[in-house]
């Protein structure tokens, strides 16, 4: 029950991601102020699948860094947003390390506070 919330809420949250990156936003021209914002939410992205899942961590870090690929090609081609190659880049570091968080937490957790998987 626990892990079916908490992936139902992972999955909330991988559509919150998509809408706030192709709803209309004014960003100073020019700045890479966003760049912080993408590491951090892809980086709690992957963290939340990984510790919902606890496997297969180096696949949640493939699909979280190519969602935020397909982002990219989806924002090139809205009028009010744009493609960026260091927003891809960003989001793939900050899911890399959100899943090497998960690796250690994983790792150093108490077997009774680890989520129970069905495949546990």
């Amino acid at each position: 029950m626990q892990r079916a919330y908490l992936e139902r809420l992972a999955w909330a949250y991988v559509a919150f991601i998509w809408v706030m990156s192709l709803v209309p936003l004014s960003m100073p021209p020019g700045t890479n102020s966003d760049k912080i914002g993408h590491f951090l939410s892809y980086g709690l992205l992957a963290l939340w699948f990984a510790l919902v899942r606890q496997k297969k961590l180096s696949q949640i870090w493939l699909l979280a860094s190519l969602m935020g690929v397909a982002i990219e090609f989806a924002q090139a081609l809205t009028p009010y947003r744009s493609f960026d190659t260091l927003d891809m880049l960003a989001n793939a570091c900050g899911a890399l390390i959100g899943i090497a968080l998960a690796a250690i937490a994983l790792k150093f957790l108490p077997h009774s506070l680890k989520i129970q998987t069905d495949h546990s």
